[in-house]
């Protein structure tokens, strides 16, 4: 039995549309940040190919491991971090069969974004997801249990977070990737980065030349670090966001502009191109200030006997990361200035993070040759941390850190010791474990009867695993031990016992999962049981329009999310009466709308015209009526894409009410989405061509209203439109502005 590669699952609108939809997480996330951030899912047929190293290589060495707790609370098929029993198996796996020594563990940097962020519902895949953590974080609590765990096994355990990171102002967010922001910078927004103008401020980034900034971060971060009892931070440099322009576009502070014209009394880089040297010594004036933040962090940890680590790009070190895959660093150039740093011993460790690796290595080199005869640490995110190329640099004191559930890690084995037929029986679980996921990947014969034996195996991991591997074998007459699963006390096994029924069902299987969304309505256990539902096409349709009816929310809203990927594979004439029906229903829950909605959208062009001139017409009077905002954001979002294949007196009628919703923005806007409503509607107008553009222009042009002028010009000139940077030329957007921008009315607070 070879597992194939899982593929991608999203209960969005489909490829078809231009650019993703609010709450459709595709292209962040998902497509870039969970891809690298927590590792692409362990696929078994590639795994069997990667060659293992001896057991005494693999304990006799210093080795530690990064699990991205949110991505794995994300995609199902990553190692499970839902509750105490499954962290507890992750930390003894590590610990038992990689003699693994530290834990940088993201799920602190979660728990910290529950405290002190706010979240917008507008994005309902997002804001689900946030609940899911929510839950596991407050309720189940998962961070003491990785601390308890650690404990145990005799790791530490760091807090990785962001070292800039705080959240997405809500115009970028609304678009994408997430709609969520610190407080501390909602009250305060000029304790971000400024624009040269002062109107801008970076999306995601915190100012450290504000010293109230300084002093509230190492506050939570002291307060964060006792409260739990990690062992010490570990600050990744980039941002999770797509809103700077060019690299040039913030960094404008007052503190920082007069620590520039104290070397160079006339430069001004608000008014005048600065030289070379002035522009070096503008990005050495922003980092002296992030050193003095990790000067005063690290006085707070070190008198708490706790370390700080700070990761280093592995290209070019001397600046922040840009974000996987980008090429703008989306806090702009701030120089780092570790060798500051090493030199007066405000980190404990500097992290070299992954990259080509004739790059890595050569950075490596560098900070080690800084690092020779000091007491900082060096450790370096590999691939493959037992290739031997490592072996000169363990011998300098560097450690490599692994990345768990990395399809390409070195740490995928869960025992070292072979796995047999006998093996299925062992006494530890973690052989079990193995000896399933052998079968799984064909490297081992058993049959699926014997692999059912273990779905009541006393190990979460384990019977999760079996769930798996039953599906990938097709055991047909195994159905009831998989639907059995839907029961199973573990959230991660009932999860993947409803992916497996995707490939094993019968004609009960379809109101079984939905029994099964009725009881645990949480983010995984939807996204999987809309997966499966999907995969069995026409034989879950009777159970879909049964679901969308009954009493429990969740399960309407997964069968309408099933529901349109029915219509999408199979039949969007029968889907499309259904769709509409929740849409039209005003007592329906705005999640639930929202799904059918986007269903309706992303079924645009397999519907006929009626069909598209009737769901036009529902969602203008949504976006008319003064709907909520996850409603009506879902309803102007959806007119933009249906704009250009409706009938000319239609496509008038869309402006018109795009036109009008726009316009409720400006001055006086009592909306709850005031602060970021406009970039939807503005959206959907630009993507009515020509005519969408100029009603923009005429609002931004008019001077009787001047917040409906300036989220006009923002809309049209400074775009923001997926989850990707836009990139602009400084002297375009310079020009832009002094062309275009009308007088800043000041920061709408969200």
């Amino acid at each position: 039995m070879t597992k194939k590669p899982a593929p991608t699952r999203f209960p969005g609108a489909g490829g078809a549309l231009a650019a993703y939809p609010p709450g459709d997480l595709r292209g962040s996330l998902y497509g870039i940040g969970a891809l690298v951030l927590a590792g692409v899912v362990v696929s078994p047929a590639a795994t069997a190919a990667q060659p293992q190293a001896p057991p005494e290589a693999k304990t006799a060495m210093p080795l530690y491991a990064f699990c991205g707790t949110g991505d794995h609370l994300w995609v199902w098929e990553r190692e499970p971090v839902d509750s105490p029993a499954a962290i507890e198996a992750m930390f003894e796996w590590m610990a038992r069969t990689y003699s693994i020594r530290r834990m940088y563990w993201r799920g602190a940097q979660s728990m910290m974004w529950d405290r002190y962020y706010r979240f917008g519902p507008e994005r309902p895949l997002q804001y689900d997801w946030t609940l899911w953590k929510r839950h596991l974080y407050r309720d189940v609590k998962i961070n003491e249990a990785a601390v308890a765990a650690a404990r145990r096994t005799g790791m530490e355990i760091f807090m990785y977070t962001g070292l800039f990171e705080s959240g997405v102002p809500p115009d970028i967010g609304i678009v994408g990737p997430y709609l969520f922001e610190d407080k501390l910078f909602i009250a305060h927004p000029d304790w971000r980065p400024l624009d040269r103008w002062g109107e801008r401020r970076c999306p995601g980034a915190v100012c450290f030349a504000v010293p109230q900034v300084r002093e509230a971060l190492v506050q939570r971060y002291v307060h964060e670090l006792d409260r739990f009892g990690y062992d010490g931070i570990n600050f990744y440099t980039y941002v999770e966001n797509c809103g700077i322009r060019y690299e040039d576009e913030f960094g404008y502070n007052p503190p920082i502009l007069a620590a520039l014209r104290r070397k160079y009394p006339s430069a001004d880089p608000r008014r005048k191109p600065l030289t070379p040297d002035q522009k070096q010594f503008w990005y050495e004036c922003r980092g002296r200030f992030l050193t003095q933040f990790l000067r005063e962090l690290h006085a707070a940890l070190s008198a708490r006997g706790k370390k700080l680590s700070v990761i280093l790009d592995a290209v070019d070190p001397d600046y922040p990361q840009p974000w996987w895959g980008k090429k703008i660093r989306g806090v702009g150039r701030i120089r780092m200035q570790w060798r500051t740093w090493v030199r007066e011993g405000l980190v404990d460790e500097l992290w070299i993070q992954l990259g080509a690796p004739a790059a890595q290595r050569a950075t490596l080199d560098r900070v080690l040759a800084e690092c020779r005869d000091t007491p900082v640490r060096l450790t370096v995110r590999t691939v493959d941390p037992f290739d031997p190329a490592w072996r000169p640099y363990l011998a300098k004191g560097v450690t490599p850190v692994a990345v768990i559930t990395w399809a390409r890690n070195g740490i995928e084995r869960f025992s070292l010791t072979p796995a047999t037929v006998e093996t299925l029986n062992s006494p530890d679980w973690r052989l079990r474990l193995q000896t399933v996921a052998d079968v799984e990947a064909g490297r081992l014969q058993i049959p699926a009867a014997s692999l059912a034996t273990r779905a009541t195996d006393p190990h979460v991991l384990v019977r999760r695993r079996v769930m798996t591997a039953l599906g990938d074998a097709q055991a047909a007459p195994l159905l009831r031990v998989i639907e059995g699963g839907l029961s199973d006390p573990e959230s991660c096994v009932r999860i993947a016992a409803a992916e497996a029924l995707a490939k094993v069902h019968g004609p009960g299987t379809p109101r079984r999962l939905l029994d099964a969304v009725a009881r645990d309505a949480y983010f995984q256990m939807k996204m999987a049981c809309v997966d499966a539902l999907s995969a069995m096409g026409p034989a879950s349709f009777a159970e879909l329009t049964v679901g969308i009816k009954r009493p429990e929310s969740a399960v309407r809203e997964v069968c309408v999310r099933s529901l349109y990927r029915f219509g999408r594979d199979h039949d969007s004439e029968r889907v499309f009466p259904l769709l509409r029906t929740v849409v039209r229903n005003p007592q329906e829950r705005d999640v639930v709308r929202y799904f059918a909605i986007e269903g309706l959208v992303g079924l645009r062009l397999k519907l006929g015209a009626r069909a598209r001139v009737d769901t036009a017409r529902d969602l203008l009077a949504l976006a008319a009526d003064g709907a909520g905002a996850t409603v009506r954001l879902q309803a102007a979002w959806g007119l933009g894409y249906l704009h250009q294949l409706l009938p000319g007196d239609l496509r008038t009628q869309v402006v018109e009410v795009l036109d009008a919703g726009f316009r409720r923005y400006g001055d006086g806007c009592g909306l709850e989405d005031a602060a970021f409503g406009w970039r939807v509607f503005g959206n959907a107008l630009l993507q009515c061509g020509t005519t969408g553009r100029k009603r923009l222009e005429q609002m931004r042009s008019q001077t009787k209203d001047k917040w409906l002028a300036w989220v006009a010009y923002e809309a049209v000139h400074v775009a923001h439109r997926v989850s990707k940077i836009i990139p602009v030329a400084e002297e375009q957007a310079i020009l832009a502005h002094d062309q275009f921008a009308p007088s800043f009315p000041g920061t709408r607070p969200w």
